[in-house]
């Protein structure tokens, strides 16, 4: 079995951007010693307790703190160490100059880099600081083909999120994350019928389009709704996933630190215990909604928006029903393209009735 840890180094607190969405409220100059981000590296590279470490560049943004990732990367390229590992980065796009461009190229197989691009340019630009022109988005494309993109929806881009996610896949990107922003209150039914119109416009694309892989935010994986499952957790925080801020100090990930919460909050998440499932999951969605085995839950997300980690954001609650709905449809259509008798498709089957039942009237 790989073992594999998920750790991520905060470079700086700074970012050249003030996208609307953003959590991080406490901003500052901080950036971490390349000393600091040495030994951390150095740690994990030779513990035993693992075989393959992802390192997240992280930020604000982390291409302010070019000069850290180069001196960093060159030493770690350099040494011999016991576990595998590759450095990963999601950038905003709108640093890389020519000279770090060239740096990028030449090391494009042991440095991956993600691009935050949320749609058309006149949506991508109102998210996020009027960017959208000073991204060189062939660079992406060229260096990295199979790297997908993360997407945010805001309040002011709802409208058009067909749009936005049919502009990211014939630039030529697949799509990581389509995620409604944290920390607004989407329960307006407002935000509900727009959805609908154009998630339904959105699932129409993927049936006529097949050869596009659909974004999360239509592609759930129902087949589990059917799946009996124990507790657990969404992801590994606090376990096999850390985040090292500025100043070489750990933290379950990089939603869970001082740039996001207040110093009373932090003493709340001192005091979790990130190895008990028990502590993560919402008893009342456990017990009452037949989503719950789908509906990603981000405890960082649930602690900004109920000052509770396994209280989940229940404003998205109607967002996520309509997104199986519609997910549901285009896994039937899926299957009756190609039938196959199997486990999945018999639970998946399953799941696309249940699911109509439920919440068909919603649509």
């Amino acid at each position: 079995m790989n073992r594999k840890f998920h750790l991520s180094l905060i470079l700086t607190h700074s970012c050249n951007l003030n996208c609307v969405y953003c959590y991080e409220n406490t901003k500052s100059t901080m950036k971490m010693p390349k000393s600091v981000a040495k030994s951390i590296i150095e740690n994990y590279l030779n513990d035993q307790n693992y075989d393959e470490v992802e390192i997240d560049l992280f930020g604000g943004e982390p291409f302010v703190a070019f000069d850290t990732i180069r001196e960093i990367c060159e030493w770690t390229w350099t040494k011999q160490w016991r576990n595998k590992y590759v450095f990963f980065a999601t950038t905003n796009g709108t640093l890389l100059t020519s000279e770090i461009k060239d740096w990028l190229r030449r090391h494009k197989e042991q440095f991956w880099l993600s691009l935050s691009l949320d749609g058309t340019s006149t949506d991508h630009n109102i998210n996020r600081s009027n960017s959208y022109a000073a991204i060189d988005i062939p660079f992406f494309l060229e260096c990295w083909p199979t790297q997908t993109v993360k997407m945010t929806i805001s309040k002011q881009t709802i409208n058009h999120i067909y749009d936005n996610i049919v502009h990211i896949h014939k630039l030529g990107f697949n799509i990581a994350g389509s995620n409604f922003a944290e920390g607004i209150d989407w329960d307006d039914d407002n935000h509900v019928n727009v959805i609908i119109e154009e998630l339904g416009k959105l699932c129409q694309f993927y049936i006529d389009n097949p050869q596009y892989k659909p974004a999360p935010i239509i592609n759930m994986p129902i087949h589990k709704c059917e799946e009996e499952t124990e507790l657990h957790k969404w992801c590994g925080c606090g376990e096999h996933m850390a985040a090292y801020d500025c100043d070489g100090r750990r933290y379950p990930c990089t939603f869970f630190t001082p740039m996001t919460f207040s110093d009373d909050q932090m003493s709340e998440i001192y005091n979790i215990d990130f190895s008990n499932p028990k502590c993560f999951v919402d008893t009342e969605c456990r017990e009452n909604c037949h989503l719950e085995p789908v509906c990603n839950s981000c405890y960082g997300a649930n602690m900004l928006a109920n000052g509770i980690i396994n209280r989940r954001d229940k404003s998205k609650c109607k967002l996520t029903k309509i997104r199986a709905v519609f997910s549901a449809l285009l896994t039937a259509n899926r299957i009756l393209s190609n039938p196959e008798d199997t486990y999945e498709n018999k639970l998946a089957i399953k799941a696309i009735e249940k699911i109509n039942l439920l919440y068909n009237k919603i649509v």
